[in-house]
């Protein structure tokens, strides 16, 4: 009977500390995610750096959102890849990105904050100007990969310098 009892007890004990257990592993599950979205991060920054439409659209999910400064919301992969097109033929970038947090939030979905900095080439004027920015990544893993699913973006530059 006290056996009965004890054992019991300890199975109660055990479910008890399950959800400490069950928070406790993401961290150590977090370290893979987190290097593989920085990864994502460097593809976006070497496909922008090439003007490379196809590149770029691959990082993004189907149902994309990317939310430009001062530019109208662009929803779904086609309006994404057409947007890039539009800009890679009205600029050329050399940015680099460097990262200022990453929350991996689920199995499925994670933020990316970052800031970037370099420089933009207006293919009409030929000038080269500084481009300085803040972003904010939502990614969501697709058949095991990290992709963009929600992008936004803007300017820390003063409206005068950019």
């Amino acid at each position: 009977m006290m056996l009965t009892i004890f054992r019991r007890n300890l199975a109660a004990l055990a479910l008890a500390a399950l959800p400490l257990i069950v928070l406790a592993a993401p961290a150590k599950s977090r370290e893979p995610a987190e290097a593989a979205i920085t990864q994502q991060l460097q593809s976006y920054e070497q496909a922008l750096n090439n003007s490379d439409v196809k590149a770029v659209v691959k990082l993004y999910t189907d149902d994309s959102v990317l939310m430009p400064q001062e530019t109208p919301t662009v929803v779904g992969i086609k309006a994404v890849e057409q947007f890039y097109v539009a800009t890679f033929q009205a600029i050329d970038l050399n940015l680099h990105f460097q990262i200022a947090e990453v929350k991996v939030l689920s199995n499925e979905w994670a933020f990316l904050r970052t800031t970037s900095t370099g420089t933009m080439k207006i293919h009409a004027t030929g000038n080269e100007v500084p481009s300085h920015n803040q972003e904010l990544f939502v990614l969501h893993k697709e058949l095991g990969t990290w992709k963009l699913a929600r992008y936004s973006f803007s300017s820390t530059l003063p409206p005068a310098q950019r």
